[in-house]
C-alpha cells in the first residue's frame, strides 16, 4: 500500500496533475464548481494496490467514496456474489462505497491505483472562493442546477438510505423453478395459475405475433410450452415489474409511468431486432430493454424525501442522468440476473463504442434507443445524427431510405402489440 498526493491547495495555481484532471470528469464531481473542487482536492490522495489486496470492507470503510484509476477490482456482494470493475470503463464513472448488500467488500484483481475521499464531503459543499489549483470547465455547463440539492441527493444514496426492490414473490418462484431440472411446464404453470391475471397475460404473449402460431393456445401449460420455460421466466418477470413501484406524489407517478412507457418501447424493439438480425436470445433482449432503466423507477420513488427536486427540472435530469446507471446495476444485481444484462445496461446509450464482429446485447439495446421517436425522456442522452460506429456496420439493405432499420419498420404492428402487452 502506498499514497501519494495530488494536489495542494495552498499553492498558488499550481498546474492541474493528469490524475486530477481525470477526477474531474467523474461522478459527482464534474458539478463541482472550480473554487469547490479546489477545496476538495485538498483532501486527494492517490494509492495503490497489489493484486489480492482489500480496498474496502463494509462496515469499516463506511464513510468513504473510492474511485478507480487504473487497474481491475473485484466487489463482492451481500450474498458472495462477484462483480468486476475496470478502470476506465462507464461504471468506473461512478464512486464505489460500501453498502451493506450491493458492496460487501473489495479487492485488487490486477495492480491497481483509485483515489479515496471522505464521503461526508459529497454533502457539505458551499460555494466559495478559494486559492489554489485552477481548472478550466471540462463539462458542460450546469445551469440552473441546485447543486446544493444536487449533492444532497449523491450524499443520501452514497450513505446507504437507497432501499433496493425485492425481486416480486411470483418472479423469485418461477425462477427458482426454472432452475430445478427435475420441474418442467407443469409445475411452471401450476404457480402461474394461481394468479389469474398473469395466467391470462401469459397466453396473450403466447398467442402474439412474437410466436407467429396460427392455432391459439387455451391454457397455461401450452402457453408455457409455447414460449419455453425460459422465456416465460423472463415474461413474468416483466411482468410483475411493471406495478412494483407506487407513489403518493402526482409528479412521481407521472414520471414513473414515463420511465415504464419508455422501458416497454424499448424492451418491444429488443425483441424485433434481436430476432430478426442477430443470433441473441430475444426475450432475454426484450428484458434487458424492459430493465435498463429501472434504475430511473427506485431514483424517483428515492427522491419523495427531496419533493422540491420535482419542481427543479434542471436538477431532476442531472440527478436521472448521472445516477440511473450505478442505481440500475445495484438492482439487476441485486436480482441476480446475468452480469451481460448489467453491462448492457451501462452501454444502452453509448453512441461512441466501436462496432464488435458479432452483435450483442448492448448492440440491440442502442438500436433500439436510435429508434425512439421524439421527445426524449429527461434522463436519456440525445441520439447523435451521424457517425454511429455500429451503424456504419449494418449492410446498405438493412437501412429504409429515411435510415430507419428495415426490420423495425416491417414489425411496426408487432410493435405496438408487444408495447400493449407490456403496460407501455
Amino acid at each position: 500500500m502506498q499514497a501519494q498526493t495530488i494536489a495542494n491547495c495552498g499553492a498558488p495555481a499550481p498546474e492541474l496533475p493528469p490524475d486530477l484532471v481525470r477526477l474531474r470528469k467523474l461522478l459527482p464531481l464534474r458539478h463541482l464548481s472550480d473554487a469547490e473542487f479546489g477545496a476538495l482536492a485538498a483532501h486527494v490522495e492517490v494509492e495503490a494496490r497489489a493484486p489480492g489486496q482489500s480496498l474496502f470492507r463494509c462496515p469499516e470503510d463506511d464513510g468513504w467514496l473510492f474511485y478507480l484509476l487504473d487497474g481491475e477490482l473485484v466487489v463482492t456482494d451481500g450474498t458472495n456474489d462477484e462483480f468486476t470493475v475496470r478502470a476506465g470503463s462507464i461504471e468506473a464513472l461512478h464512486p464505489l462505497s460500501p453498502h451493506p448488500k450491493a458492496r460487501v467488500g473489495a479487492h485488487a484483481s490486477t495492480a491497481l491505483r483509485f483515489v479515496r475521499l471522505p464521503a461526508h464531503l459529497l454533502g457539505s459543499q458551499q460555494r466559495k472562493s478559494t486559492s489554489g489549483i485552477q481548472v478550466e470547465e471540462i463539462l458542460e455547463e450546469d445551469d440552473g442546477i441546485d447543486h446544493k440539492l444536487l449533492f444532497a441527493i449523491f450524499h443520501g444514496l452514497q450513505e446507504g438510505k437507497l432501499e433496493l426492490p425485492t425481486l416480486p414473490d411470483i418472479a423469485l418462484k418461477i425462477r427458482t423453478a426454472v432452475a430445478d431440472p427435475r420441474k418442467g411446464a407443469n409445475e411452471i404453470a401450476q404457480l402461474i395459475t394461481i394468479d389469474p391475471a398473469l395466467a391470462s397475460y401469459c397466453i396473450r404473449i403466447a398467442n402474439s405475433a412474437a410466436y407467429g402460431s396460427r392455432e391459439p393456445v387455451a391454457d397455461v401449460r401450452e402457453a408455457v410450452m409455447r414460449m419455453g420455460i425460459d422465456a416465460t421466466r423472463d415474461f413474468v418477470l416483466a411482468y410483475s415489474v411493471r406495478n412494483l413501484f407506487k407513489s403518493h406524489d402526482p409528479r412521481a407517478m407521472a414520471l414513473m409511468k414515463g420511465a415504464w412507457t419508455h422501458c416497454a418501447s424499448i424492451g418491444s424493439a429488443c425483441h424485433v431486432i434481436a430476432r430478426r438480425v442477430s443470433k441473441l436470445n430475444p426475450e432475454q433482449a426484450l428484458l434487458a430493454g424492459l430493465l435498463h432503466d429501472i434504475g430511473v423507477m427506485v431514483l424517483i420513488s428515492h427522491l419523495a424525501a427531496w419533493p422540491h427536486v420535482f419542481d427543479q427540472t434542471p436538477t431532476l435530469t442531472a440527478v436521472l442522468k448521472d445516477l440511473k446507471q450505478q442505481v440500475t446495476a445495484m438492482v439487476l444485481r441485486a436480482w441476480k440476473l446475468p452480469e451481460e444484462v448489467v453491462g448492457a445496461a451501462f452501454s444502452a446509450e453509448e453512441w461512441t463504442r466501436e462496432a464488435p464482429e458479432q452483435f450483442k446485447l448492448a448492440d440491440v439495446l442502442l438500436l433500439a434507443h436510435w429508434h425512439q421517436p421524439a421527445p426524449h425522456v429527461l434522463w436519456a442522452d440525445a441520439i447523435p445524427g451521424s457517425h454511429i460506429p455500429l451503424l456504419a456496420k449494418l449492410p446498405p439493405d438493412a437501412l429504409t431510405e429515411n435510415g430507419r432499420l428495415q426490420v423495425v419498420q416491417e414489425a411496426a404492428g408487432e410493435l405496438a402489440k408487444m408495447r400493449a402487452l407490456l403496460g407501455g
